[in-house]
């Protein structure tokens, strides 16, 4: 070794110098004129580029290899197999059409074979197949390398593993370099650090050579305009990902891909915005980083983007730290109120797969690198007065308060945004109001909205959980002040649905007749498309004696559609939202019962049969067994 020279301090850590420095000591290890007696462990964490560089040295050097990944093996006896496939030609064969790894226990009798389907033998694998000898077509038996990857993943014990290594590094003087990310193989087992000391004689801990993988990845992206950018952009992608890429070149390259599959659909116009699509690349690959590595939920990127002070405040109140609030804190660089694409896009895409170029080319336009200063709405600038001076916040709370009084915000959004401006700056001291004045004027605003027909019915979206809107958090969510605002707001939204039942309900009873398949698929959530209907109790605007008329009037295959959607809709019982429809078909069913003795002889049976079938069977099963022998039954049956 003493060709080996010695790196100076401050290039110690420099990742090209230090994994050229592993290989320059592999070099050595290989080499048969040196009869080392140990075996070389290759550390890393996953994703920094240890395989690689094996692989890289391996092409590079005359070393005779056979090289195993433990993934998921189960028994030493699956490693000598995999020994023993790349040993013989005819095993290795990519022809060879075998389920998994070749046993020699199974080759008990000769056997032709045809590798490439032709019709013809290949060869003969004879009963007579020598014993696993790891020094089969080598000159030098010194020459022999083992290379074990993937030690971290193996289910085999490690103790037994590197036993089974040791004997070959010991007593038949092979030489085994053995790849692993050794923080998880201690994690997975304590007494590793004692077993590895009897067979490792070198660890070499390689770095990843984040410059050259992202040269690599660059190639990988398919869209000119997107390589181009991420090439004049390489600075941020390196720094983003050395924040947080916990020195996994996979997720650098899965987050380069992430940022290309929204990138794509970007127009001219936000090109030629480079700083604001910087911003946005940052905050992609930031996102795509924390989730591909396990440590955020889509609940946990909603509240890192776009909720600063919602977090500031929860965290003071709380005094706890949450899983957003820590990414926060490891992208130093990153400014994540303003990465100008929303939450719900990003979302979308690591979560759902969802690209919509629509959507995205929309959310880049409505944020604030591209509406003018003066089209920004009130609320978003009432946020941003955290960040101003004095002046700028008292202009703000002025114009906060007279909107208010002109009752010029419609928009629900809007309105949650400004409830929860308010409450702030009354805390603050911003506006001449205390916290339940605020509360008392929301309430009255929102009536006065009521009565003027201008509440907005309130969607399914999952962002209104978390009291979220235009991707940004209401200030002071979380008190009592404003879920008494939001509360109010929603019980009116509940009020304006509910004032649609009857006519929504006439609409579905016009159209069953003629279209009863597409009726269903309204009325019973399906696979097919949404259902708008699905969860609410639209049928209890009609009397049940409207409706028995309707049925009766109707053909005998409609009347038993009919029912049946009544069955497949309350089959499931989703929750409580259809609680006060049961009732309402409970009193269906006994207006039917009640008409089936003035029906003709078939439409009669007809008929109890498909309130047997449909009506009835959703009964509780405490009420099915009191009515096996009562009278309502006999009357059906009657």
């Amino acid at each position: 070794m003493s060709d080996m020279t010695v790196e100076p301090e401050e290039a110690k850590r420099d990742a090209r110098v230090v994994n050229a420095a592993i290989e320059r000591f592999l070099a050595y290890y290989v080499d048969s004129a040196h009869p080392l007696d140990y075996a070389v462990l290759i550390g890393g964490p996953w994703g920094s580029g240890k395989t690689h560089l094996i692989k890289k040295f391996l092409a590079d050097t005359d070393a005779k290899p056979l090289y195993v990944s433990l993934y998921g093996m189960t028994s030493v006896s699956q490693i000598e197999d995999e020994f023993y496939r790349q040993l013989h030609p005819v095993l290795s064969h990519p022809g060879m059409k075998l389920a998994g790894a070749v046993s020699k226990g199974l080759l008990k009798a000769a056997f032709k074979i045809d590798l490439n389907n032709d019709g013809k033998d290949d060869g003969t694998l004879s009963p007579s197949m020598p014993d696993l000898d790891l020094r089969t077509g080598l000159d030098d038996p010194r020459g022999r390398l083992l290379v074990f990857d993937d030690l971290e993943r193996c289910r085999i014990p490690v103790g037994e593993v590197l036993g089974f290594i040791n004997a070959y590094v010991e007593h038949e003087k092979l030489k085994a370099i053995i790849i692993a990310n050794e923080t998880k193989v201690m994690e997975g087992d304590a007494t590793y650090l004692e077993i590895k000391e009897k067979l490792i004689g070198q660890t070499l801990e390689v770095l990843p050579e984040t410059q050259a993988a992202f040269d690599a990845f660059l190639g990988l992206i398919n869209d000119q305009r997107t390589r181009d950018f991420l090439k004049a952009h390489a600075d941020v992608v390196l720094a983003v990902h050395a924040e947080g890429g916990r020195g996994n070149l996979r997720t650098l390259k899965h987050a380069m891909w992430d940022f290309e599959k929204l990138s794509r659909h970007f127009a001219q116009r936000h090109w030629d915005a480079p700083a604001s699509m910087a911003k946005v690349l940052k905050g992609v690959l930031a996102a795509s980083m924390e989730r591909r590595a396990g440590k955020m939920t889509e609940d946990d990127l909603t509240r890192l983007v776009g909720s600063t002070f919602h977090r500031i405040f929860r965290k003071e109140a709380s005094g706890q730290t949450t899983a957003a609030d820590e990414i926060d804190a490891r992208y130093k660089q990153i400014d994540f109120d303003d990465i100008v694409l929303p939450v719900a896009v990003i979302g979308g895409m690591l979560f759902r797969g969802d690209v919509d170029g629509d959507a995205i080319r929309a959310g880049l336009d409505a944020s604030s690198d591209f509406v003018q200063p003066g089209e920004q709405p009130l609320w978003h600038r009432a946020h941003h007065t955290f960040f101003e001076d004095d002046d700028e916040a008292d202009a703000v709370a002025t114009q906060v308060e007279e909107a208010f009084a002109s009752r010029s915000v419609k928009d629900r959004g809007e309105l949650m945004h400004l409830f929860g401006v308010r409450l702030w700056f009354s805390t603050l001291g911003l506006i001449d109001r205390d916290r339940q004045q605020v509360v008392d004027e929301g309430l009255a605003y929102i009536a006065a909205l009521e009565e003027a027909g201008e509440i907005v019915e309130i969607g399914r979206s999952p962002f209104d959980r978390d009291n979220s809107f235009f991707q940004t958090r209401v200030i002071d969510d979380t008190t009592p002040e404003y879920r008494t605002l939001a509360n109010a707001y929603g019980e009116a939204s509940n009020r304006v649905r509910r004032s649609k039942y009857l006519s929504i309900a006439h609409e579905l009873m016009r159209r069953l007749p003629d279209e009863p398949d597409d009726v269903l698929l309204d009325m019973v959530i399906n696979n097919v498309r949404s259902a708008p209907y699905f969860d609410q109790p639209v049928m209890t605007a009609l009397p049940p004696e409207y409706f028995v008329e309707c049925v009766l009037s109707w053909p005998p295959k409609i009347q038993s559609q009919a029912l049946e959607i009544l069955h497949g809709r309350h089959e499931l019982r989703h929750g409580d939202m259809l609680t006060s429809e049961r009732a309402w078909v409970t009193r269906v069913e006994k207006v039917l019962i009640a008409a089936l003795p003035k029906q003709r002889p078939m439409s009669r049976e007809r008929l109890r049969a498909a309130i047997a079938r449909n009506l009835t069977s959703l009964r509780p099963e405490t009420e099915l067994n009191e009515l096996a022998n009562g009278p309502e039954l006999e009357e059906q049956n009657s």
